[in-house]
């Protein structure tokens, strides 16, 4: 008798799940930051989420994370006239 063994399948990795670098999540999934603007947040605000991981010398983001925070960041506020 001949049994088969089947292997489980391997779950592809959501788009969110993966780790990308600043350069590629910035072109990819966040259209309205620029890769200088990441790099700034990534020094300067510590609600900046932490490195997934690291190719070389870059590290690596979830776009995940990254859409987070970006969704819940402060921004400056808009259309104001009052000058002070």
């Amino acid at each position: 008798m001949v049994t088969a063994v089947i292997a489980p399948q391997k779950r592809a990795k959501s788009a969110t799940s993966r780790r990308w670098g600043l350069r590629e999540a910035a072109a990819h999934h966040l259209p309205g930051l620029t890769r200088a603007a990441l790099r700034f947040a990534r020094t300067d605000d510590p609600a900046f989420p932490g490195p997934a991981g690291k190719r070389g010398a870059e590290l690596l983001q979830r776009v995940g994370d990254l859409k987070k925070w970006a969704r819940n960041r402060p921004r400056a506020a808009t259309c104001t006239t009052d000058l002070g």
